[in-house]
C-alpha cells in the first residue's frame, strides 16, 4: 500500500469519525433494544430478552407479529420476549458493546430495566465508527480506480453527501452494518474486474450472508452477485456457493430453533403489498421529504456521467449489476407498508443502495477522466460548466444531509405540525420539505 494512500486514509477516518460524532443529531427508533440483544447474549448467552425486568404489556397485532404493547420492536413469542429486528447487527456488535461495558456504558440498568440512555451512546458511537471505516473503505476501492484526489473526493462526498451521513452514522439502524459490510463487496468486485486482486469466495459469501442477517432486503444483492459470478466467474463460484447455503443453513436453524418456522417474522414476503406501489416509488425517487433524487441531487451528475462518457465505463458489467440491484431494490422497498418509512430522515429505505451508487460514481468519474485523456481537443468551458453543475449539486447534498445529522428541527418535522404516521401524505409538501423544516 503506497505511504500516501496509508496517510490519506487515516486523515479521512479521523476527520469524518470527528464529524459524525460531534454531529448532534441520534435518531433512535427501530434500533431500540438491539444493544440490550447484544448485552444478553454476551452476559447471559440468549437472544431472549426474558432475563432483563421489561414489562410485560398486552399483547398487540402488529402487521405480521404480536408485539409487548406498544413498544413494537419487541416481539412476543412462545411466552418469551424478542427482538423483532433481524439479529445480526446484535451479533456483529458484541465486541464494542463488551468494550463499552468495561467502561460502565450498558444498555441495562443495574436492576435489569432497560437503559435507553446507555443503548444511545452505543449506538452512537459504534455507528460512528463503522461509518468513518466505511468512507475509507470508500477511498480505497475508488483508489483502484482513481487518482488520490478524486478518490478523496468521492470518500468525503459519500460520506458526507448521502444517508450515510443523515441517517446510518446517526443510529446503528440495520442498514448500518449492511453498507459497511458492502463496501468490503464492492471493493472486492472492483478489485477483481480491475486485475488488482481475485475474488475470495468464502469471504465474499460470507460477507453477503452476514449482510442478510443484518437486513433482509440485501437477498437482493445476493441474488445479483451470484448470478454476475455464475455468468463471469463460474471457477470460483461453487466455493461461493457452497458458503452461502452453510450459512443460510445455519439461519434457518436459529429460526426454527426460536420460532419453530423457517424465517423469523420480520423476514416474511407476505409483509409486502403492492397496494400503495406506485406512489411510494414515486416517494422513493423524487417527494420533497423521502425522495432519493431531491436528499442526495448529486446522483443526478453521477446519472448524466454514466450516459455521456458509456463508451468509457470501465466495467460495463459492473455498471448493469449496479443498476439492476437498484432497481430491484427500489421495487420491494415501495411494495413496504409503511412507504413514507415512518420517522426517520429522508431516503431512508434506500440507504442500502450508498454503495452501488458510490460504485457507479467510482466508473463513471474514470470515464470522465479517461475520455479526456484521450481526446486532446477538447472545450475547457464544457469541462468548466460540466464540473460546475457537478460542484453546485455536490454542495446541495452535502447540505441537505447536514441539516439531518445537525438540525433538530429536521427530525422534529416527524411530529410537527402532525404525526408523519397518521399523515403521510405530508411527504408530497413542497412548502415544508423535511430538510427545510422550521
Amino acid at each position: 500500500m503506497p505511504k500516501l494512500d496509508l496517510i490519506a486514509g487515516i486523515i479521512i477516518l479521523v476527520f469524518i469519525g470527528a464529524v459524525f460524532s460531534m454531529s448532534r443529531i441520534h435518531q433512535f427508533a427501530d434500533s431500540h433494544y438491539s444493544m440490550l440483544v447484544s448485552e444478553s447474549l454476551l452476559h447471559h448467552g440468549t437472544f431472549t430478552l426474558d432475563s432483563y425486568a421489561i414489562p410485560r404489556l398486552a399483547p398487540k397485532q402488529q402487521i405480521g407479529y404480536v408485539s409487548n404493547g406498544s413498544i413494537y420492536q419487541l416481539e412476543l413469542v412462545n411466552g418469551h420476549i424478542y427482538y423483532f429486528m433481524p439479529p445480526g447487527s446484535s451479533i456483529l456488535s458484541i465486541p464494542h458493546v463488551a468494550v463499552m461495558n468495561v467502561f460502565g456504558i450498558s444498555a441495562a440498568n443495574p436492576d435489569g430495566t432497560y437503559n435507553a440512555e446507555g443503548e444511545a451512546k452505543i449506538e452512537a458511537t459504534l455507528a460512528a465508527l463503522l461509518m468513518a471505516t466505511l468512507a475509507v473503505i470508500i477511498f480505497f476501492t475508488s483508489r483502484l480506480l482513481l487518482p488520490v484526489g478524486w478518490s478523496a473526493l468521492l470518500a468525503l462526498s459519500s460520506a458526507l453527501g448521502t444517508q450515510i451521513y443523515c441517517t446510518t452514522s446517526r443510529a446503528l439502524w440495520s442498514d448500518t452494518w449492511g453498507i459497511f459490510l458492502l463496501g468490503f463487496v464492492i471493493w472486492m468486485l472492483l478489485a477483481q474486474e480491475t486485475g488488482k486482486r481475485s475474488i475470495r469466495p468464502i469471504l465474499l459469501a460470507s460477507l453477503l450472508s452476514w449482510t442478510y442477517f443484518v437486513r433482509p432486503t440485501f437477498c437482493l444483492p445476493i441474488a445479483a452477485i451470484t448470478i454476475y459470478l455464475f455468468i463471469f466467474h463460474r471457477s470460483i463460484f461453487m466455493p461461493y456457493a457452497v458458503t452461502g447455503v452453510l450459512w443460510f443453513a445455519g439461519f434457518v436453524a436459529y429460526s426454527w430453533h426460536h420460532y419453530s418456522q423457517v424465517l423469523p417474522n420480520y423476514y416474511a414476503a407476505s409483509r409486502l403489498s403492492f397496494d400503495t406501489f406506485w406512489i411510494a416509488l414515486a416517494a422513493n425517487l423524487i417527494s420533497p421529504s423521502r425522495g432519493l433524487l431531491v436528499f442526495v441531487p448529486v446522483l443526478i451528475f453521477v446519472i448524466y456521467l454514466l450516459i455521456r462518457y458509456a463508451n468509457e465505463l470501465a466495467s460495463l458489467r459492473l455498471v448493469v449489476l449496479c443498476l439492476s440491484i437498484i432497481l430491484i431494490h427500489l421495487i420491494v422497498v415501495s411494495c413496504f407498508p409503511q412507504w413514507w418509512g415512518g420517522h426517520s430522515f429522508g431516503p431512508r429505505f434506500t440507504a442500502g443502495l450508498v454503495p452501488w451508487l458510490v460504485l457507479l460514481g467510482i466508473l463513471a468519474a474514470k470515464a470522465r477522466l479517461t475520455r479526456y485523456e484521450k481526446t486532446v481537443k477538447s472545450s475547457s468551458a464544457g469541462r468548466k460548466l460540466e464540473l460546475a453543475a457537478g460542484s453546485v449539486l455536490l454542495m446541495c447534498s452535502l447540505i441537505i444531509n447536514t441539516l439531518g445529522a445537525t438540525a433538530h428541527r429536521t427530525w422534529l418535522w416527524n411530529i410537527r405540525p402532525v404525526n408523519i404516521d397518521e399523515h403521510p401524505e405530508r411527504v408530497w409538501d413542497w412548502k415544508n420539505p423535511q430538510f427545510l423544516a422550521r
